[in-house]
């Protein structure tokens, strides 16, 4: 059969990791909370997509062999 002090201990250490769970939780939306926020960017925060290189202006190619 199971000891029952250690039956205790498990079920305090579960306890333990539950309650600091929740604890860490509580603050994390606490600070959400709190913290300002500035106003939102305008015209969205996507970036400028790169633009395709320039082709060369006499068309010529130059040839790599390794």
């Amino acid at each position: 059969m199971i000891d029952i002090h250690l039956l205790n201990g498990a079920l305090i250490a579960l306890a333990l990791i539950v309650g600091t769970a929740v604890a860490l939780s509580v603050a994390m939306v606490a600070a959400a909370g709190v913290t300002r926020h500035g106003p939102a960017p305008r015209g969205g925060t996507r970036r400028d997509q790169p633009q395709p290189p320039a082709p060369d202006a006499d068309h010529a190619r130059e040839l790599v062999l390794h």
